[in-house]
């Protein structure tokens, strides 16, 4: 089950989806195949009836272990979107955990000997306001991954500084070095545009209001550009 694309907001892309590694099954899978080698072995040789209850009591019990350990691992999704991170889990109770992308500060893997081998591992976060680490694991290629994350975050990045450098350049504010000015911008003497190459605040506004929904800028960086838009009227 992987992630619906149903809860995708407006514009948002899929990066990443992934379940856990199929290590997350290994261990009823080993004991289940241990139990069978035994009753098969049972059935071979004279063992006394105790011994035969025991092991079919055994075999039961690694079904059960494995099958609840499957509904787990098929229920299970990690994804990385254009905006987030979210780690979905349940079989009869489904949780939800999100981390936006804007807010991570760190993001490092982690992979024993054996992991390596396998190609799986841990994802860790660090985001303000966590006193530790977010924890992702069993992963596969967590590499590939983390160097997925970061990819999304410069493209965000880069996104927000095209998008403020536009907004200030509709504003009258001049452009910096290198930046050339926008198509039709009637440039004065003090290499801000004129009036009327200028966009009304209201348009500035919706445009900045737009970003946001599409999730390009956050809540906090429009409210922060409105306030600097409204204060130059």
């Amino acid at each position: 089950m992987g992630y619906p694309t149903k809860l995708l907001n407006p514009g948002e892309q899929l990066a990443v989806d992934v379940r856990p590694h199929w290590k997350y099954l290994a261990g009823p899978a080993f004991a289940l195949i241990i139990v069978l080698a035994g009753a098969v072995a049972a059935l071979v040789e004279d063992v006394p009836q105790w011994a035969e209850l025991a092991l079919a009591g055994l075999l039961v019990v690694c079904v059960l272990w494995l099958a609840a350990r499957y509904a787990r691992w098929a229920t299970t999704s990690f994804a990385v979107t254009s905006e987030r991170l979210v780690l979905r889990k349940g079989v009869l109770r489904r949780t939800s955990r999100e981390i936006r992308l804007d807010s991570l500060t760190d993001i490092s893997c982690s992979q024993s000997l054996t992991d390596r081998l396998l190609r799986c591992g841990d994802i860790l976060l660090e985001s303000p306001g966590r006193d530790s680490q977010e924890v992702f694991p069993d992963l596969p290629r967590p590499v590939v991954i983390q160097n997925e994350i970061y990819r999304l975050l410069n493209e965000r990045r880069a996104m927000r500084g095209s998008a403020w450098q536009a907004a200030d350049s509709s504003a009258g504010v001049p452009p910096g070095p290198g930046v050339v000015p926008p198509a039709g911008a009637d440039m004065g003497g003090g290499g801000a545009p004129v009036a009327g190459g200028q966009q009304t605040v209201a348009d500035q506004l919706s445009q900045l209001d737009d970003l946001r929904r599409r999730g390009v800028i956050s809540r906090r960086e429009f409210a922060a550009k409105k306030a600097e838009l409204l204060s130059r009227m």
